[in-house]
Formats: structure tokens, C-alpha cells, sequence
């Protein structure tokens, strides 16, 4: 990003700020719906008749998209990317720093 951000906006003082940001961004949109699912895993309870909510991964990816990414709730898939503010601050934090 960094290199493609030079290329596009030349020498200027915020290349890295910019690359920073963009980067960021794309890792998110791509990793953020898997870290969903895998939180969903690890903080599972049993329901009132003892039964996991989730069997698999597959199966907590797909109960996701059938019941929250429901077309007939005018929803898209921004269930995935629930509580992004909170995991961009934190990589953006991290990759600016390295």
C-alpha cells in the first residue's frame, strides 16, 4: 500500500498515514467476518435445553447469514462487521507502530 500510495500522490508527508489507512482497511474487510465467527465459537453457552448454539464453524458462518443477514430484515452482511470501529482503531494502531 505504501508503494502504491507513493506512486499515486507523490513525496508528500502523509504517504504513510494514507498507506497506513488503506491497508488497514483492506485487511479488515477480508479478516473481520472470520474473527466474528471465531468469537461466536469461543464465547458460546449452552441454550435452556443444553445444547450448544453452534456445532462447527461452517455451521456458525451459516447461521449468521441465514438469521442476521436476512434479506427480509433489509440487512447485508454488516453482521460480520459488528464492532469494527473498536477492531480498525486496534490494527490501525498496531501497523502504524511497526
Amino acid at each position: 500500500m505504501k508503494e502504491n500510495t507513493y506512486y499515486f500522490f507523490g513525496p508528500i508527508s502523509l504517504v504513510r498515514l494514507v498507506a497506513t489507512t488503506a491497508g488497514v482497511a483492506t485487511a479488515m474487510a477480508f479478516s473481520m467476518p472470520f474473527d466474528t465467527v471465531r468469537t461466536r465459537l469461543h464465547t458460546m453457552r449452552p441454550l435452556p435445553n443444553g445444547a450448544m448454539p453452534y456445532k462447527d464453524t461452517l455451521d456458525c458462518f451459516g447461521k449468521i447469514l441465514k438469521y442476521e443477514c436476512a434479506w427480509e430484515k433489509y440487512n447485508n452482511f454488516g453482521s460480520f462487521y459488528s464492532g469494527g470501529q473498536a477492531y480498525f482503531a486496534r490494527l490501525w494502531v498496531i501497523a502504524y507502530g511497526s
